[in-house]
């Protein structure tokens, strides 16, 4: 097993974007840096995401707005990467990509940050997710060729993405503006999920709904083993008489008259320090 682990381009000793690191053992090892030739020096990579079954990266470029896919390769003890397929572009501010559990598609979100936006994030659009799907055809050289398949709209700043285990859910954590001061007239005194449904097949996403709710800064989802419940990292609240921040969950629903799922949130929530981030389930 080898994290990946990316490095912003101003970051003290970030020569090259990408290293990844052996763990064996619950024990890490020496870093091993990466050149990646489609993310030239000053650019930011600012996620890498593992394949669930192949020494494959997505490599989610934030200064090109595009995602990128590399092919893990060993000789010997030499570790190298090499590129795999075309580049796919993306939307505005991508932030993460996760792959869906039986690897045909990537899905990726943007916040649609930027300095041409006002306050960069503070007056942000809503954002999206995009579903690319993987090896959708070959290419004039022969190499796989990936498509982008799909588009939701989410809430504002969908920081945190989750799929579930089966592929059928997408959830997203959206920080809309609660993080703003509470004299400022922007603030949103919410927080907010989105979902959407996801045909594995496909790669089709259809937005279910935006659900609101009480909380500053979710930060982060994972879905239980099966598919029915979501974790949500809750970073604070506006009761200021609550200290610190939870780990709140919700289950999937729907009505046997109206098949549509929904998100309901439950009434089990776990207190955790002020600032929580992020989670993942242990299989």
């Amino acid at each position: 097993m080898r994290p990946a682990v990316t490095f912003h381009p101003n970051g003290a000793g970030a020569e090259t974007p990408l290293a990844l690191i052996p763990f064996r053992a619950g024990q890490l090892g020496q870093p091993t840096y990466l050149e990646l030739t489609r993310v030239p020096g000053g650019q930011e990579l600012i996620h890498a995401e593992w394949h669930p079954t192949q020494d494959l990266l997505a490599l989610v470029n934030a200064t090109t707005v595009e995602v990128s896919f590399a092919r893990l390769n060993r000789q010997g003890n030499t570790l190298s990467l090499e590129p795999w397929g075309n580049v796919v572009k993306v939307e505005k501010a991508p932030f993460m990509a996760r792959f869906t559990p039986d690897g045909r598609h990537v899905i990726i979100n943007g916040l649609y940050w930027g300095p041409d936006v006002e306050g960069r994030w503070s007056e942000a659009p809503r954002g999206s997710v995009v579903s690319i799907r993987l090896e959708a055809g070959t290419q004039a050289d022969g190499s796989p060729r990936h498509a982008l398949v799909s588009r939701a709209m989410t809430g504002v700043s969908p920081e945190g993405l989750a799929i579930s285990p089966d592929g059928r859910y997408v959830v997203t954590t959206n920080l809309e503006r609660s993080y703003l001061p509470y004299d400022d007239d922007r603030i949103t005194w919410f927080s907010s999920l989105t979902l959407m449904t996801l045909d594995p097949q496909t790669g089709q996403l259809n937005r279910v709904a935006d659900y609101p709710f009480d909380g500053i800064l979710p930060e982060a989802a994972t879905f239980d083993a099966s598919s029915q419940y979501l974790a949500v990292v809750n970073y604070d609240f506006f009761d200021d008489r609550t200290p610190g921040g939870s780990i709140d969950f919700w289950r999937i629903a729907s009505d046997p008259l109206n098949p549509q799922p929904m998100l309901v949130q439950t009434r089990y929530s776990v207190p955790v320090t002020r600032g929580a981030h992020s989670m993942v389930l242990v299989p």
